[in-house]
């Protein structure tokens, strides 16, 4: 599971087993105890599974991914290619 991005208490990250299916992001709140994440579609930002993040960290999460779509895919295309990658701070 790797990290693509970190945003205070939230962690942008993918499961590999996940790569063939449309591209999306997951995203946990690691001040909640549960672990249910959150899954946003990359193309149009609309959110699949809300899991444990309220509607405004949801909103938080889109507009996030809106300003960093680019690199979050390259971070994505890298580790699609076998490369390590390193989470970023946003």
């Amino acid at each position: 599971m790797p990290k693509l991005a970190v945003w205070g208490h939230l962690v942008f990250h993918l499961y590999s087993y996940d790569l063939s299916e449309r591209l999306h992001v997951h995203i946990s709140n690691t001040k909640s105890r549960k672990s249910n994440p959150a899954k946003i579609w990359l193309d149009t930002f609309d959110v699949f599974e809300q899991g444990d993040l309220t509607a405004k960290e949801l909103k938080q999460c889109q507009k996030i991914l809106q300003l960093n779509k680019e690199t979050i895919l390259s971070l994505i295309e890298e580790f699609e290619k076998g490369n390590k990658t390193k989470a970023i701070l946003l």
